[in-house]
């Protein structure tokens, strides 16, 4: 499988509109990591738009930056990103179309260097 963990950008807060406010408002699930949606799904906050993967490492598409859905996490090749790195990665689709692919955890908010993402269940 593939490793999947990303902390929130050095010092960025994942910032949220609220219309009804009319001000900026940090969502707690998002900066902690991913929360339950149903459906065996949960959602996690991508900070910047990612590569994804089928196994092996073999590229597959793009998961756009935002709000995503994922199944799960598991342990593979490590992977970095300036001064992340992680051998987590998560399960989700991807905006290219593609079903079942992972993406690094590097690119999801909430976790540490070689942590898993908090609140994603493993594989």
């Amino acid at each position: 499988m593939f490793g999947v963990r990303r902390l929130a950008m050095a010092g960025a807060a994942i910032a949220l509109g609220v219309a009804s406010l009319g001000a900026t408002a940090v969502s707690a699930d998002a900066a902690s990591g991913c929360y339950g949606i149903g459906g065996g799904k949960y959602n996690c906050h991508v900070w910047k738009t990612a590569p994804t993967f089928w196994e092996h490492n073999v590229r597959a598409g793009t998961l756009n930056a935002g709000t995503n859905y994922f199944y799960c996490q598991a342990v593979g090749t490590t992977m970095s990103d300036g001064p992340y790195y992680n051998k987590w990665y998560a399960k989700t689709d991807d905006d290219s179309g593609n079903k079942g692919v992972w993406v690094n955890v590097i690119y999801l908010s909430g976790g540490g260097n070689d942590q898993p993402v908090p609140g994603l269940p493993t594989c």
